[in-house]
């Protein structure tokens, strides 16, 4: 500091010495006052704890905080990833603070229920939709909230790492709070199920009736998409974020996940269960994935684990398989052993021909099978009938792999010993496709075939589809084979080649009519040859619709009223969505949606 020469007369030491106290008391205690700054609020505040890891998530529509559907799957796989990292880690889920940050706090609102609810049942004919005003403010909030807690982590725990994660509508809390923070703030970014996903990819052509994902393969891909199974996903149900990562330098950072047939996401679904894709991440492993993803990116040199196996091996036990049964008897003992003894679990089940005896025969499943047991199981395999082929191989796969209870993140292998040829469809209506959708929803699950060089090409183009092979049964290396391809084998991310078997059709939806039939309620009519129509109110998703016409009620026409159906064909494809805005009065009472414009939102605006 530079001191300025000021006329006045020197005081004596017994003034000079209190002066002297007094400034080196005010100057300490403004250094203080200064540097603890952080640390009185780290203090004060017990969810800024600068552990060398934060976790900060976003829970789904209608979720209660530490919610069993989604947080706390996330925050167990987490804890089980990191728990032997040597890192300290902790977690921050947004609205749980009172008052939350930057003045907000996310509320995460839902008619009751969460979004993945909202597909069990059709919505009917008449729908309360007024909270669904509430649903654009919430993610606003809960991106200002994040991003509220972000900025007093960097100035509170400069070192601490910052993970930031959502699901459904947390996915785009996720997406807007990238918009309003550095790409350096934040370590990695993961989005889960996300209404507003975009992957250009799979913008279909309609001349050739393909999407560049399904058709070249990962070297399109976009860099964010970590684990998104369907080639066809566009945009997300309620369009997409464009771009969807804001800027290059979340390269590497910003990681989304769609699971197979999640309505939300995704675009092939399932039509027998609309629910289900979106309501599987924990059940299906997505989480697991993702907290490996964010232990490799902080610990980018360490070795991926070994994944678990479940292994099922099946055999054909008519009459004509027993010199087959027994050369590979001792084979299926060791690799049963080899799985037990790397923690893996192993089922036994036995199959012939339908039309003389039930099957599959449970011999053991994933919880009865052991080391002990395995042995005499295989060895006590008795021969049942036979004389003729094909065999139900279908029937037999299918109803396996619906009964064995499959562990999330596992690599998930059937083993096939048979010398017989395979019914499509069987005799009980199971078909090639019933079994390799099964297959793909599970995570998918590999066959691998070992047969008779005769019949191999019979199950060469099934075993491709799953991600397995097939083996000559004159190879008597071929349960070792197996057992490396299963074990070396990636979880399957992209099942392009599935898909492009069947034959998907897309629905159409045409003039569609909004016609106000109170203050706060309007009438909504459409022509479509669609099986389901997902409907959608101001970025809100309400349901799904079995009907050509449905009543909206508890409406505010002062607002903006944003109407979108998104058409779902009978071969379970949702395509783009059919729009219409209501825009609000500017004049006092409400529009008249006969008379006010109506704006058809372009898709892929990014409009929040």
């Amino acid at each position: 500091m530079r001191l300025h020469k000021l006329n006045f007369k020197r005081p004596s030491s017994k003034v000079l010495v209190p002066i002297l106290i007094f400034i080196f008391s005010v100057t300490f205690a403004v250094k203080t006052a200064a540097r603890p700054k952080t640390e009185t609020v780290a203090a004060t505040d017990p969810y800024l704890t600068c552990t060398d890891i934060k976790f900060i998530y976003a829970r789904g529509s209608g979720s209660d905080l530490n919610s069993e559907r989604d947080y706390q799957p996330f925050e167990s796989a987490i804890t089980e990833t990191f728990k032997n990292s040597g890192k300290t880690f902790s977690f921050y889920e947004l609205g749980t603070k009172p008052g939350g940050y930057s003045g907000k706090s996310y509320p995460a609102p839902g008619i009751g229920v969460q979004t993945w609810q909202r597909f069990t049942t059709s919505l009917g004919a008449l729908i309360t939709s007024g909270e669904a005003y509430r649903y654009g403010n919430s993610v606003e909030d809960g991106a200002d909230e994040a991003t509220g807690f972000i900025l007093n982590m960097r100035s509170v725990c400069p070192n601490t790492k910052l993970v930031l994660a959502g699901y459904s509508q947390g996915a785009q809390v996720v997406s807007r709070t990238l918009q309003k923070i550095k790409p350096s703030m934040i370590e990695m970014a993961l989005t889960f199920g996300d209404p507003k996903l975009y992957l250009p990819e799979g913008k279909r052509n309609l001349l050739t009736n393909t999407t560049s994902a399904c058709r070249d393969g990962k070297s399109v891909f976009s860099v964010y998409r970590a684990y998104v199974p369907d080639c066809y996903t566009y945009e997300g149900i309620l369009g997409g974020y464009t771009p969807y990562q804001p800027s290059s330098d979340y390269d590497g950072k910003l990681k989304a996940y769609c699971q197979f047939h999640d309505v939300i996401c995704s675009a092939y679904v399932d039509l027998n269960d609309l629910a289900y894709g979106h309501a599987s991440y924990d059940e299906q492993g997505t989480y697991l994935r993702a907290a490996q993803d964010v232990y490799h990116k902080i610990f980018p040199d360490s070795p991926k684990p070994a994944a678990t196996q479940n292994v099922a091996i099946m055999i054909d036990f008519t009459w004509s398989m027993s010199p087959l049964i027994a050369s590979f008897q001792a084979d299926a003992v060791a690799t049963a052993n080899r799985v037990f003894k790397n923690g893996g679990k192993v089922a036994l089940y036995a199959f012939g021909d339908l039309g003389e005896t039930e099957t599959p025969v449970e011999l053991c499943n994933f919880e009865t099978c052991s080391s002990e047991n395995i042995s005499q199981l295989i060895y006590d395999i008795r021969m049942h009938n036979g004389g003729d082929e094909p065999e139900s191989f279908l029937s037999g796969a299918y109803q396996l792999m619906h009964r064995l209870n499959w562990d999330a993140g596992a690599n998930k292998s059937i083993v096939v010993l048979t010398d017989a040829p395979y019914l499509n469809p069987d005799r009980d209506g199971v078909t090639e496709s019933d079994v390799l959708a099964l297959s793909y929803e599970i995570d998918p699950v590999n066959f691998y075939i070992i047969t008779k060089n005769t019949v191999m090409k019979d199950y060469e183009e099934f075993a491709r589809l799953t991600g397995g092979a097939v083996y000559s049964s004159a190879n008597l290396g071929s349960f070792l084979e197996i057992e490396e391809a299963y074990t070396s084998h990636e979880p399957t991310d992209d099942y392009s080649d599935y898909l492009s078997t069947l034959e998907l059709n897309s629905a159409t939806l045409n003039n569609l009519s909004l016609e106000k039939t109170s203050d706060t309620s309007l009438h909504l009519s459409f022509d479509t040859d669609a099986k389901y129509v997902v409907l959608t109110l101001n970025d809100f998703v309400l349901g799904y619709l079995d009907t050509t016409e449905a009543e909206l009620t508890d409406l505010d026409f002062s607002e903006d009223t944003t109407v979108c159906l998104s058409p779902i064909s009978d071969s379970g494809l949702r395509t783009e969505a059919v729009c219409e805005t209501l825009v609000r009065s500017t004049t006092t009472g409400s529009t008249d949606p006969e008379n006010s414009p109506k704006i058809p939102r372009a898709p892929n605006t990014g409009r929040r």
